[in-house]
């Protein structure tokens, strides 16, 4: 399975050098957006790391689109945001030359595409261009790193968006083939929530390929690093120059001898991290406003002032990568066998993370904190604590009477109703 591995990497090299020629294409010279308000949807809450990039390249965008039109940010966020900006871009986007999307890998995976949800198919998007900033790396805290490999413990708790994240398939092919001993909790919102509840104990692992915020928390001492997805140089999946001593999760699996179909279910799932952030419009958009958009993007990224920031907020490996080649790498993404994702599905399932569904759990503990007259509020047992919203449609019992969330107070032991890690869907008081 070694040569499939190379050979992928290969293929996508090659796509790169050939994208490269069409980049040099010049825009044309009859687009002009002075004056205009152009639209950027984010797939993404806001502060998490795709909103970030998103934000930082529509500074630039402005500057180098012709007639230097007003871009205004609109977010979709959680609640299957992602899904959510794809099905607009696909069905109600105008292809006018005013809409374009700033998404990532997980929109254009095959399992993502297998939601009844999903009603887009990327192949039909253009692409502008996207930004590769390495492989994520998986990291722990360092309270419960000796927990992973002993069953007998308590589980490591990693924390999750969705489970049709590509670098999941770390921890799942771990805890398959390796035995971690890990359990999930889906439901967050973006990395910036992931990285406060690791900091607060609510949760062990995660992976992001954000460097800036993996070397935040090595220097609070909180992590430590466990293994990377590597990344395309040269043809080679090799490690990354910033985090040069995490073994390459994938070339841990060469040694374990696993199937040819777990291989490929795989890469079905890592695959997509390779394309990473990219941006898009909707379908039927003019080959003159695609070419505008394109020669803006390139110029953005590769700005000298661009790159000063994005290297100290992103990633010291920042790697453009042309809209043509991001639509070759799509395709040869959904290549993947049918076989292929319904063994990635089935492991999802098999570890709770069926994507886009947040699982329900049941909680106990005393309210220690209430904020918002009850909107939220904190709680603590004697193993577990937590946040939660209590929103208007939380059923909320008090001593077997419903209530309103003023009534709760401070001290009352409770049993909470959760959706994820966050939303409370009922709360039981005494």
């Amino acid at each position: 399975m070694k040569t499939r591995f190379i050979n992928w990497c290969l293929v996508l090299t090659a796509m790169v050098a050939l994208g490269a020629v069409a980049s040099l294409a010049p825009a044309s010279a009859e687009v002009s957006l002075k004056g205009k308000r152009v639209q950027l949807i984010i797939a993404s809450s806001a502060g998490g790391g795709t909103d970030r990039v998103g934000r930082l390249i529509a500074q630039f965008m402005e500057k180098y689109l012709p007639g230097n039109p007003t871009i205004v940010i609109r977010n979709m966020g959680s609640g299957g945001g992602k899904i959510r900006a794809a099905n607009y871009l696909m069905n109600k986007a105008k292809p006018d030359g005013l809409t374009f999307m700033q998404s990532d890998g997980t929109v254009i995976s095959p399992g993502t595409l297998r939601r009844r949800s999903a009603r887009y198919d990327p192949r039909k998007f253009e692409y502008i261009g996207s930004l590769n900033r390495g492989g994520a790396v998986l990291f722990v805290s360092k309270s419960a790193h000796k927990r992973l490999m002993d069953k007998s413990k308590k589980p490591v708790i990693v924390a999750a968006i969705s489970g049709s994240r590509s670098w999941q398939a770390m921890p799942m092919w771990g805890a398959e083939f390796f035995g971690w001993n890990v359990r999930w909790i889906p439901g967050y919102r973006g990395v910036g929530q992931m990285s406060k509840a690791l900091r607060q104990g609510e949760i062990d692992i995660f992976a992001t390929n954000n460097a800036y915020i993996i070397h935040q928390l090595q220097a609070d001492g909180t992590i430590d690093l466990l293994v990377q997805d590597g990344q395309v140089i040269k043809g080679k999946v090799t490690r990354r120059p910033s985090f040069k001593n995490v073994p390459i999760f994938a070339k841990m699996l060469n040694k374990a001898k696993i199937t040819k179909l777990s291989w490929q279910a795989f890469y079905s799932m890592t695959a997509p991290s390779q394309v990473d952030k990219w941006m898009g419009m909707p379908p039927g958009t003019s080959k003159a406003h695609l070419k505008a958009y394109r020669a803006a993007y390139e110029k953005s990224v590769n700005d000298p002032k661009f790159l000063e920031i994005g290297r100290k907020q992103f990633s010291k490996e920042i790697n453009y990568i042309d809209g043509p080649t991001v639509a070759k790498m799509v395709r040869e993404v959904n290549s993947a066998p049918a076989a292929a994702v319904d063994y990635a599905e089935n492991m999802r399932k098999k570890y709770g993370l069926a994507s886009f569904k947040n699982k329900i759990y049941i909680r106990k503990g005393k309210i220690t904190k209430i904020k918002r007259g009850g909107k939220q509020i904190k709680w603590k047992s004697a193993k577990n604590k937590g946040k939660l919203k209590v929103g208007k449609k939380t059923n909320i019992t008090i001593s077997g009477s419903k209530a309103k969330r003023k009534a709760l107070k401070v001290g009352m032991k409770c049993t909470f109703k959760v959706e994820g890690m966050k939303k409370a869907l009922k709360i039981d008081c005494k």
